[in-house]
């Protein structure tokens, strides 16, 4: 099972910072810093997603966790971006202010009725949390959040990291 998801909008010092560390656990650190911030999360810098990441990278690629599924720009709303961490537990990745603005544009694109289709599918696709109305609620709320954070990132021309526990 994943653990919890982040979305964090980097200014450019928080982005020299990030890619100023040199080593995992330091990043790691420097990451759950930025997570719980209260600057950051009063100016709507930190969107926690918690479990749903997994579900939303499936419907918007080909339905595995795989970075590379899918194609760009949808492949990068979750796991898509420079890869900054280097271990098979956890995921951060940095995207670059200016393919923000892509993902902002796919993101309105995506419709309701077809992302449902693919959540409904995840069943066949070794998805292993509850396929039901209630979670596929959780889980279509947290996209609509997502694409808000994305349109707010590209205005402010924040760089966006997302991190997130492969196992919990």
């Amino acid at each position: 099972m994943v653990g919890p998801g982040y979305h964090i909008a980097l200014s450019r010092e928080h982005a020299k910072r990030v890619f100023g560390s040199k080593d995992d656990p330091s990043l790691v650190g420097l990451i759950e810093e930025l997570k719980n911030d209260k600057a950051l999360r009063a100016n709507s810098q930190v969107l926690e997603v918690k479990r749903t990441w997994d579900a939303i990278h499936r419907c918007l690629t080909e339905g595995t966790l795989d970075p590379e599924g899918g194609d760009f720009p949808l492949n990068h709303v979750i796991l898509g971006g420079k890869k900054i961490h280097h271990g098979d537990d956890y995921v951060a990745a940095v995207i670059r202010p200016d393919m923000v603005t892509f993902i902002a544009e796919a993101l309105r694109e995506v419709k309701e009725p077809e992302f449902r289709k693919c959540f409904f599918a995840l069943g066949d696709q070794g998805y292993d949390q509850p396929i039901n109305e209630k979670e596929y609620s959780y889980v279509w709320h947290a996209v609509q959040e997502i694409r808000t954070f994305f349109e707010f990132c590209d205005e402010e021309r924040f760089a966006v990291m997302f991190t997130g526990k492969y196992k919990e």
